[in-house]
């Protein structure tokens, strides 16, 4: 809607997982580093957590780019609120796998098989559960745990990684055996107000913007990372608006005292 305005050539401050607008801080490309450290040297399973916000499921799709195709097949779960049962189905499903059964021990049997053949094939299989947090019974957990003894000459056959909100420690708490096998855990941070600036800049020059400086303030970005706590959903959502309400008013320049008015509409009429 105002792309046009600021010379983009696409929006910049989408909230889809978009790898291209990654904003690459310190926080964001440890959590990548680690997480394709366990899937490149085998290490089994992986862990990922943090607020909400935090770009866990962009840092996911980043992931996703960089494995490639031909070592790895992948399967991603987004909504994870399924039964034991479920979460063999699925996983079968998304390895092209047709079971018209819904007897575990047989799920189990033709996973171990598929898990095998890729491995025969060369290829690695990947389990990434997005919203990990959600997955409701302690079996569901055991279940992925068990997923971990498809093992061949001391190799882990699959590579399992959980990505989720806080709340999902001490739900692995509670199921020490996948606990332990958790080779690799990592606890993503909030943007410091630097990175609170980069990601907005980074943002508008993959969206094209070509002008020499950013079109925010340092008390404009200030305002944003004090009101958005670091949180990249929240600095996207606010730089959005910010842009919206700047073209509105013919301006070139966003400061302190327009963040300020939208504050007052994230907070319904309280400015932070």
């Amino acid at each position: 809607m105002y792309e046009q305005y600021w010379g983009l050539n696409e929006p910049p401050f989408t909230l889809t997982p978009d790898p291209r607008f990654l904003y690459m801080s310190r926080a964001h490309e440890d959590a990548l580093m680690m997480l394709h450290y366990a899937i490149s040297r085998n290490k089994g399973a992986a862990m990922l957590c943090g607020e909400i916000g935090l770009g866990k499921t962009t840092i996911s799709r980043k992931l996703l780019e960089m494995l490639d195709p031909v070592q790895y097949r992948i399967v991603l779960i987004v909504n994870p609120i399924l039964t034991p049962t479920q979460m063999l189905q699925e996983i079968l499903s998304q390895l092209d796998i047709e079971v018209n059964s819904r007897n575990r021990q047989v799920l189990v049997q033709r996973l171990h098989l598929a898990l095998v053949e890729n491995y025969d094939r060369g290829r690695r299989v990947v389990v990434m559960i997005d919203e990990a947090h959600l997955i409701r019974a302690a079996n569901s957990f055991e279940e992925l745990r068990l997923l971990l003894n498809c093992q061949m000459n001391d190799q882990f056959l699959i590579s399992l990684v959980l990505l989720g909100q806080n709340e999902l420690i001490p739900k692995i708490k509670k199921v020490p055996a996948l606990e332990q096998r958790l080779a690799v855990r990592h606890q993503i941070k909030p943007l410091d107000v630097l990175d609170t600036g980069e990601l907005i800049l980074y943002r508008l020059r993959v969206a094209g913007y070509t002008g020499s400086a950013s079109p925010f303030t340092p008390e404009a970005v200030h305002q944003i990372h004090k009101i958005s706590g670091g949180a990249p959903r929240v600095v996207i959502q606010l730089a959005d608006n910010a842009m919206l309400m700047a073209m509105a008013r013919k301006e070139k320049q966003i400061d302190g005292f327009l963040i300020h008015e939208i504050a007052e509409e994230f907070n319904g009429g309280a400015a932070a």
